[in-house]
């Protein structure tokens, strides 16, 4: 009994040593390789005794198990964000992981699942332990057998490993383990720089860092809007599936506020992060900085940096944020410098909520001309989150009247289609954030037609979509459109950034999100 669990220890210690960090490594090729670290461990745990064995059964164990966490995390952050997982200042997102499962699958349901989840690394890990110690306890002629087998395959495995070429992409044998370990402990250290680097750059504002602040005179009078739409990256323009859609949709609202007497320039940005995290893009578009991770953000909200929206409110608006998705206290909201800030439960909403999304872009929109723009005399800038293209893209409002749509109750479980879906069928959900799309695109587009006259508006994404949509590696670029009735002012527009119409050129340059506010404050600076 004791050599089949023995042999079942040396299995899974292989199957750990190799389990992947990259979704796309899930491979029967990817694990037909050899991890010299695999036969070492083997012979160790048959030579070591007593104490020593003991303590290297615990090693074993921790740091396996630390590097199963952190290669899930890695997996799950890349299918999520196109990124790897860093556990110095990404810790949050499961938190907010738990967020969106339990809004959308149920608080039991997602509860549940957790438990699973640690129930069957408890138990893992207990049954690694157990088994090593099986491993160890090995005697006559059953620990000849396995240790001269594991001694003659880290031989040939080590002769073939120096044959290598260094130049070889997909090594049949390896010795990633420790090295991978050391890379992460600098990864950890890089983390520490790019926090004093950070520290230097919120210290520099050629923005605001003289007396005179900007005053945006060419925009004087004017209402400025900054909307931000949940997932709308370059590939909805391009992707061959639903690209045509995209062109069709944005060649209409062209076609439409041209005959309401509106300009639209549009072109890309950069933004700093791809699938998720979209309070970043939030603060690097109001701060002037690449706030590309939470320890960045967590530091300039902490900081007495002037955000584009408190360079408004010095200018003289009435600066409001709307942030539909904001359902509890939100204290990272003060550094932003609103006068008023409109999220969840003062946004008046009496419809039914949208699973995570918890009311319709139209509403939001609605709502803003209604009950804040029309009736503040003052100019108003505001910017405004529009979600209804949030993962998971189920269930969709369709758009109702908008002289009907009041205060969202006519949302009361109609207006709306798309049943729960899994991420198992990439079609479909391809199909739903498609449509998703189409619908955000589609209400601001008539919003403007109504209401874009004597304002400026800005209308761009936050980040691309995650993978399962966007594919692998794809760029981080994602479209912006500025909108007024005034074409002089977006003649001011730098040529090479932004073209005329609502679809961008490929051939212009691409800036960085980061580089409106400067944009801003600059461009419409002079009457």
């Amino acid at each position: 009994m004791r050599i089949i669990v023995a042999l079942g220890i040396i299995a899974l210690l292989f199957f750990l040593l190799l389990f992947p960090a990259h979704p796309q490594s899930f491979t029967v090729s990817y694990f037909l390789k050899l991890p010299l670290e695999w036969p070492l461990l083997v012979l160790a745990l048959l030579l070591f005794k007593g104490a020593a064995l003991t303590l290297l059964r615990y090693l074993i164990v921790i740091v396996l198990a630390l590097a199963f966490l952190l290669r899930t995390a890695d997996i799950g952050s890349r299918l999520a964000f196109d990124r790897r997982f860093s556990p110095l200042v990404e810790w949050h997102l499961l938190g907010d992981g738990w967020n969106l499962a339990s809004q959308q699958i149920g608080l039991v349901e997602a509860g549940l699942f957790v438990a699973l989840v640690l129930v069957i690394l408890a138990v893992l890990i207990y049954a690694l332990f157990k088994g090593l110690g099986a491993l160890g306890q090995l005697a006559g002629k059953s620990k000849t057998i396995v240790g001269s087998l594991a001694l003659i395959t880290l031989a040939a495995g080590s002769f073939a490993f120096w044959q290598q070429s260094p130049e070889e992409k997909n090594p049949l044998v390896q010795a990633n383990f420790i090295p991978e370990l050391i890379d992460r402990s600098r990864s950890m250290q890089r983390s520490v720089k790019d926090q004093q680097a950070f520290i230097v750059e919120l210290e520099r504002d050629s923005v605001a860092s003289t007396d005179t602040l900007p005053n945006f005179a060419a925009l004087a009078g004017r209402d400025v809007g900054f909307v931000f739409i949940e997932s709308y990256g370059q590939s909805f323009l391009l992707d061959e599936d639903f690209g045509p859609l995209a062109k069709e949709r944005l060649s209409s609202i062209e076609k439409n506020i041209t005959s309401a007497g509106l300009h639209v320039r549009s072109g890309w940005m950069t933004s700093p992060v791809r699938g998720g995290r979209s309070w970043l893009t939030h603060a690097s578009f109001a701060s002037g900085l690449a706030v590309t991770n939470q320890a960045r953000f967590d530091r300039l909200i902490a900081s007495d940096r002037e955000s584009l929206y408190g360079l408004f409110a010095n200018a003289g608006w009435n600066t409001v944020g709307l942030v539909p998705a904001i359902r509890e206290a939100w204290p990272e909201g003060v550094w932003y410098g609103f006068d008023t800030i409109y999220d969840l439960h003062n946004l008046d909403y009496k419809g039914e909520p949208f699973g995570w999304v918890t009311m319709p872009d139209q509403y939001t929109l609605s709502h803003f001309e209604n009950t804040i723009r029309q009736p503040n005399e003052t100019p108003v800038m505001a910017e405004i989150a529009l979600i209804s293209s949030h993962a998971p893209w189920t269930p969709l409002p369709t758009i109702a009247p908008w002289e009907s749509v009041g205060d969202g109750s006519i949302f009361d479980g109609s207006y709306r289609f798309g049943e729960p879906m899994t991420w198992n069928n990439r079609v479909r959900v391809r199909e739903m954030y498609a449509k998703s799309l189409d619908y955000s695109l589609t209400v601001v587009g008539e919003y403007l037609e109504r209401h874009g006259k004597g304002a400026l508006f800005v209308v761009h994404g936050d980040h691309q979509p995650a993978s399962i949509i966007a594919g692998w590696g794809k760029t981080a670029d994602v479209p912006i459109h500025i909108f007024s009735d005034d074409p002089a002012l977006l003649e001011r527009l730098p040529a090479d950034v932004f073209t005329n119409g609502m679809m961008p050129s490929m051939s212009s340059e691409s800036i960085p999100m980061w580089s409106m506010r400067e944009m801003m404050a600059t461009t419409f600076e002079d009457p």
